[in-house]
């Protein structure tokens, strides 16, 4: 009686599970990135994120303090040959491009001091080495000392 050979996985359930693990780790590393500049507003005057980030688009009393709110949306990506002004036939369908997009909420006590930072959204930074990320972490003006931890 010949051996059975053991069955090999489809190579789609592998390239569908290695899809799910990239997501999970791309999805970490964003967690772990925003949260980790976000931190470094802890106990930092809110002044200084408004300059640093600009003025928030919201501003709201919340039970324990104020809140700051920054909302930023990020276009979609498209494929190459898939713009607005690329070259298509008339009976393709139109195309739908999702934006993408990330909240920053820092929340002030009665001193206007950050105490909690948190965020939210599709399009959050996975680093702060350059672009629109490398505005995130706190960078302490000349004159003002350190935030105490």
């Amino acid at each position: 009686m010949p051996h059975a050979r053991p069955r090999q996985p489809r190579r789609s359930t592998l390239c569908a599970g290695l899809a799910l693990c990239t997501l999970a780790a791309c999805a970490s590393l964003q967690d772990n990135v925003m949260q980790r500049a976000l931190d470094t507003w802890h106990a930092a005057p809110i002044e200084e994120a408004k300059v640093q980030w600009g003025p928030p688009q919201a501003v709201q009393v919340v039970p324990d303090g104020t809140a700051y709110l920054w909302v930023e949306e990020v276009p979609g990506a498209r494929a190459p040959g898939t713009g607005p002004n690329d070259a298509r036939a008339p009976t393709d369908p139109p195309l739908v491009v999702h934006n993408g997009i990330c909240r920053r909420r820092l929340v002030t006590g009665p001193d206007g001091r950050v105490f909690r930072a948190d965020w939210s959204g599709d399009a959050c930074c996975m680093t702060t080495a350059f672009g629109q990320c490398a505005k995130l972490p706190r960078k302490v003006p000349a004159s003002a000392p350190p935030a105490a931890s």
